[in-house]
C-alpha cells in the first residue's frame, strides 16, 4: 500500500470515530435531544363539590305563632312549625279552651285587626280549590288541620305532622294566621261548622338568631 492510500484510509477511519463518539446511546444525537418529559393534563373527573348545597337543604325550617284571644275568650297559646323535607312537625299547648275538641285551622290572611269576631283572617287557606276536609283526605283545604282537644283543665297539648302545609313555595303557611274555633269540626262543606272564632295568631318565620336562643 502507497504512502498517499494509507493516509487516505487513516483519515476516513478518524472520522468514523469521531462520529461514534458524538452519538447518545438510545441513538439521538446532540443536534435532536429527547424530548422533555411533561407532566399529564388533569382529566374531569365529573364529581363535584355538592356538600354545600346538601347542607343547606337538609336544614330546616321553622316558624312560630302566638295566640291571642278574640273577643272575650281568654284563649292563648303558643304553636311552633318545624319544615324537615317535605313533612312540617306541628307542635304547642293552647290553654283557656273548654274542654273537648275545637277546629284548628289556617286562614288565608295575616289580618287580626278584628279582635272581637277575627273575621280580618278570611276563610280557610285554599289555594288548589279544593273542597273542606280531614287532615289524612285526598283532597282538604291546605289549611285544614282538623281539631285539637282541650282536657278537664281547658289545656289542649299539640303534636300533629302534615306534609300538605309548608313553609315554602304554593302551600307555604308563612304570614298567614293560625284560628281555633269554638267548638269540633264537623268535616261538613263548607268549612267544618266549628263556630266562633276564639283565639288567632299570625304564623311567622323564626330567623336563625331566634331558633337558637335560650332564655336566660
Amino acid at each position: 500500500m502507497s504512502a498517499r492510500l494509507k493516509i487516505f484510509t487513516l483519515a476516513v477511519a478518524a472520522l468514523v470515530v469521531i462520529g461514534c463518539d458524538q452519538t447518545d446511546n438510545d441513538g439521538t444525537t446532540p443536534d435532536n435531544p429527547p424530548p422533555t418529559n411533561v407532566s399529564p393534563t388533569p382529566t374531569d373527573t365529573g364529581t363535584t363539590d355538592t356538600g354545600t348545597t346538601d347542607a343547606v337543604a337538609s336544614e330546616s325550617m321553622k316558624a312560630m305563632c302566638e295566640l291571642v284571644p278574640i273577643g272575650d275568650s281568654k284563649v292563648k297559646g303558643a304553636v311552633s312549625f318545624t319544615q324537615e323535607g317535605s313533612m312540617v312537625k306541628i307542635r304547642g299547648e293552647v290553654t283557656g279552651l273548654a274542654p273537648g275538641k275545637h277546629g284548628f285551622h289556617v286562614h288565608e290572611h295575616g289580618d287580626l285587626s278584628d279582635k272581637e269576631t277575627g273575621k280580618s283572617a278570611g276563610g280557610h287557606f285554599n289555594p288548589t280549590n279544593q273542597p273542606h276536609g280531614k287532615m289524612t283526605d285526598d283532597k282538604r283545604h291546605v289549611g285544614d288541620l282538623g281539631n285539637i282537644e282541650a282536657n278537664e283543665e281547658g289545656i289542649a297539648m299539640i303534636d300533629m305532622n302534615d306534609s300538605i302545609i309548608s313553609l315554602n313555595g304554593e302551600h307555604s303557611i308563612v304570614g298567614r294566621s293560625l284560628v281555633i274555633h269554638a267548638d269540633a269540626d264537623q268535616f261538613t262543606q263548607p268549612s267544618g261548622d266549628a263556630g266562633d272564632r276564639v283565639a288567632f295568631g299570625i304564623i311567622e318565620k323564626q330567623s336563625d338568631d331566634i331558633s337558637n336562643r335560650t332564655d336566660e
